[in-house]
């Protein structure tokens, strides 16, 4: 059997907190008042425009990977005959090809047909019957769990937005942590 994986790309792939944290200090808004996954919730109207607006910019297809070895990692992984790896997004804004670009940018090796922007990211995972998955959005979380997707959460310092969930679903604070403590990959 073909394992079948998701992954996410905002604050599980890329560090894109750097970039709302950018945000909100040129805004003079305070990072930490950022415990919704909607940006709408917790900070000024117009504060949280600029960050939906940074999806679609140079700020997001620049933004570094979480942790060095993910690239090495991912690709390690895509090699594999055993495994397909589903790049599964939501972003607002951007499209596969930006997505694709950020990826490659990134000396993450992937094709058009890896890379899905799709919303409700619940309907990409059902159609490409994903095994696995690993996200750091909360509703994608508690979609996985209604649907019988395994989840694994990304949940750390930058993502105080799913905290309230780290008692009822597995989570670790990196990718390379979370393919580790799978057994996706080996130390």
């Amino acid at each position: 059997m073909t394992l079948k994986i998701a992954i996410d790309l905002d604050n599980t792939v890329f560090n894109t907190a750097i970039m709302i944290r950018d945000i909100c200090t040129r805004n003079g808004v305070d990072f930490d008042l950022l415990t919704s996954y909607d940006p709408y919730q917790c900070v000024p109207k117009h504060v949280a425009d600029a960050i939906m607006g940074a999806f679609d910019s140079v700020e997001l297809r620049d933004m570094p990977v979480l942790h060095k070895r993910i690239p090495e990692t991912l690709n390690m992984i895509m090699a594999r005959p055993d495994t397909d790896v589903y790049f599964i997004t939501e972003r607002p804004i951007a499209t596969a090809d930006m997505d694709i670009g950020q990826l490659k940018r990134a000396e993450i090796k992937c094709d058009k047909n890896q890379v899905v922007n799709y919303k409700p990211k619940i309907d990409a995972l059902r159609n490409y019957e994903i095994n696995l998955c690993f996200d750091d959005s909360p509703l994608v979380v508690a979609d996985c769990l209604t649907n019988n997707i395994d989840i694994v959460m990304i949940s750390n310092k930058d993502t105080p937005y799913n905290h309230h969930l780290r008692g009822r679903v597995e989570h670790y604070p990196d990718l390379i942590t979370a393919l580790t403590r799978r057994g996706i990959i080996r130390e």
